[in-house]
């Protein structure tokens, strides 16, 4: 990217009509999109329980026990180290063959009905879990969480969940709580809770948070954040917590997770009885929202990219917070069948940039966007026709693509526009030419050619950047070698990767590269 220049005109007016209409994803439930499942639900056993500060085993579903009893005592060492030989299944949905106990079901007391011990299950595509903060001791205090079992599954390699930016992170299991039992309606102490979790990884920063998606709650909605949207920590990660409904407590859209149709919603207070289908969508723009409020708030270094994540670690979290004392006890039995991620997307079509010539100006001028197109087109910015070329583009992220920037020169530096998709060129730009304005940061999406020879995917289209090198700066983007050759004829330079100065590589191939 080279000079600017001092010629005032009007095309200055695209900087209001470009930032109006910028594209958006528009509102869905996801019932009819394609489905790309990334880790579905297997078949495992007791074998596959893990205590504390274990290391759990990858891409293979796991259930982890923790803070059954306190620090250096027997019970915790042991939590999960004794067979349970009595029927489970009541307390926590999961009903089992008496021939699997010795392999489904694992704790430390075998204590059955009426106060039973806290006990588990892991079975197939199954688990179950029950916990009784009578049967154990909880006097030593816990920073910021609480006796707790996870059914998850870590990843590596991490998975991608948006290959595109109608994509959402989907998650969802039959859910059954048949047993929540405590004294009196809780604010802290005595607290129980049950809630889709998640891990994401920022590839760029190595930075790690959570997304806490909650199912339940024993407190009614609004106590002491109850049903409410916020930016927390535990001891070792940030992490966001959502509930699974369209609406806060205070009635505000839930910002960062879509509740399908199809699922069942956070509950308040009571159990339900039987199991319950759920499903959480995490859509390409919320993770977007998400990202810049953690940004904000917690971790400032992180990317602003959904597509730089990767997924962790998913499951099902249940929680329990006793206190220090023999006032709030409770029980918690819960169980979670076909556990699946996947990826829930739409197509992306393919959009044309359409390129535009001013004769009095001598000046080129490309948009996707219908906004643009419509005020050339119509005479609203006077001056401009179709010069007949046309590209392909992709008006939204699709994976293995990059965003393409457009800058516009003021009037007092050319009144002209600038693209690349070139993140470290949007970049020196923005530091080089404090006075560009930077319209959108993503006005388009296209792959970016190999830096050092200017190559392309054979199934993709090159695209040529010529500058004219006049005071009043301006630059042609182009698929075809003729226009180029032409162009260079006429005094402009080549610009970009490689000897052919390519900038930038569309969907589709063409024989005129």
């Amino acid at each position: 990217m080279r000079g600017a220049a001092l010629k005032p005109r009007t095309l200055g007016a695209l900087l209001v009509i470009a930032l109006s209409g910028r594209a958006a994803v528009a509102a869905t439930d996801y019932v009819d999109a394609h489905y790309r499942v990334l880790s579905a639900s297997d078949c495992v056993d007791a074998s596959q329980m893990i205590a504390e500060f274990s290391v759990a085993p990858l891409n293979t579903t796991y259930m982890r026990v923790q803070h059954i009893g306190d620090v250096g005592t027997p019970e915790l060492a042991g939590e999960i180290q004794n067979p349970v030989t009595w029927n489970v299944g009541p307390l926590t949905g999961l009903a089992l063959p008496t021939s699997v106990y010795l392999q489904a079901q694992r704790g430390y007391r075998d204590i059955g009905p009426p106060n039973a011990a806290s006990a588990f299950q892991l079975w197939c595509n199954s688990a179950g879990f029950y916990l009784n903060s009578r049967q154990f001791r909880h006097t030593l205090p816990l920073t910021r969480e609480g006796p707790s079992v996870s059914v998850a599954r870590d990843f590596q390699p991490g998975l991608a969940p948006f290959s595109n930016a109608t994509s959402a992170l989907t998650f969802d299991a039959t859910i059954a709580l048949p047993v929540v039992k405590f004294a009196a309606l809780p604010i802290i102490d005595g607290t129980v809770q049950l809630s889709f979790v998640y891990y994401a990884r920022d590839q760029t920063t190595g930075t790690v948070f959570a997304h806490v998606i909650a199912l339940f709650d024993n407190r009614p909605s609004g106590v002491n954040g109850a049903g409410t949207e916020a930016v927390s920590a535990d001891a070792y990660t940030a992490f966001v917590v959502s509930p699974l409904r369209t609406t806060t407590h205070d009635g505000t859209p839930t910002a960062y997770v879509t509740v399908s149709p199809l699922s069942n919603t956070e509950h308040f207070i009571a159990p339900w009885s039987g199991p319950s289908y759920f499903r959480a969508h995490v859509t390409y723009g919320q993770f977007k929202a998400m990202l810049l409020r953690l940004k904000r708030d917690s971790l400032p270094n992180i990317s602003a990219r959904p597509e730089d994540y990767r997924i962790t670690l998913a499951g099902l979290l249940g929680e329990m917070f006793p206190g220090l004392s023999t006032d709030h006890e409770v029980e918690l039995g819960a169980s979670m069948t076909d556990f699946k991620v996947s990826e829930a997307y739409y197509d992306v079509a393919i959009v044309q940039a359409i390129e535009f010539y001013n004769a009095a100006l001598d000046h080129y001028f490309m948009s996707s966007r219908q906004d643009d197109i419509d005020a050339l087109d119509f005479g609203r910015l006077p001056g401009w026709s179709r010069t007949g070329q046309a590209f392909a583009v992709f008006p939204q992220f699709v994976s293995g693509t990059s965003p393409v920037c457009r800058y516009y020169f003021p009037p007092q530096v050319g009144d002209s526009h600038f693209f690349s998709a070139s993140v470290q060129e949007c970049a020196e730009v923005a530091s080089k030419f404090p006075s560009f304005v930077l319209e959108d940061p993503d006005v388009m999406f296209v792959a970016l050619p190999n830096l050092a020879t200017g190559m392309c995917a054979s199934t993709t289209t090159a695209v040529f950047r010529l500058w004219n090198q006049r005071l009043d700066s301006n630059h042609r983007y182009t698929t075809d070698r003729n226009i180029r050759k032409q162009m260079l004829a006429k005094g402009y330079v080549a610009e970009g990767y490689g000897p052919d100065g390519v900038v930038m590589c569309l969907p589709g191939a063409t024989s005129q590269v």
